[in-house]
């Protein structure tokens, strides 16, 4: 039977998953740097892919040493739950105010008009013929992107980052969770 977490173990439980989604956020945002900046010099791609994975490392990792340094190998799984859905949303909330910094006050058109040049370019032209897409489509989705605000870019990556976040959230857990030896 499973006992009930005391207030002062969630106190600390939520302080280090705070402190590591605050650490996760900054990842998030480096990655989220890579990923404009290798739209200007393909040589960021590689860091853009390499952040990507290592934030999913690096979250199985923390929530599993919670468990085993400070819970001295007694985290059950819904304890480890609620770590890394803190964690998520920590790092959530700081790649969302660093999406509407940067959408708001850096990107002016650059990420729309990198794709509208993507669309427009000859290879993308023949990819488009050969599986006999509408080219329309392609076009209203830049004057799409083109008319999406600061807040909605930032609303949109929020939800897919919550969404990812909450998919992967249970199988953090399920991995992180420990029995301490009787």
């Amino acid at each position: 039977m499973q006992q009930r977490m005391e207030i002062n173990e969630y106190r600390q439980l939520k302080a280090f998953a705070v402190q590591d989604g605050t650490i996760l956020g900054l990842i998030w945002v480096a990655c989220f740097a890579c990923f404009i900046g290798q739209l200007k010099d393909p040589s960021f791609s590689f860091l853009w892919m390499a952040l990507s994975v290592f934030s999913v490392g690096f979250a199985f990792i923390r929530v599993k040493k919670f468990g085993k340094k400070v819970r001295e190998g007694d985290l059950p799984f819904v304890n480890a739950w609620i770590y890394t859905i803190t964690m998520l949303v920590c790092a959530c909330l700081l790649m969302a105010i660093s999406n509407y910094v940067y959408f708001a006050y850096i990107d002016k058109g650059f990420l729309t008009g990198t794709y509208m040049n993507i669309f427009e370019s000859e290879e993308s032209k023949a990819v488009i013929k050969a599986y006999k897409i509408d080219t329309k489509t392609f076009n209203d989705a830049v004057k799409m992107m083109a008319a999406m605000s600061p807040m909605d870019w930032t609303i949109n990556i929020l939800s897919t980052n919550m969404t990812v976040g909450l998919i992967l959230s249970p199988l953090v857990a399920l991995y992180a969770r420990q029995k301490r030896a009787a």
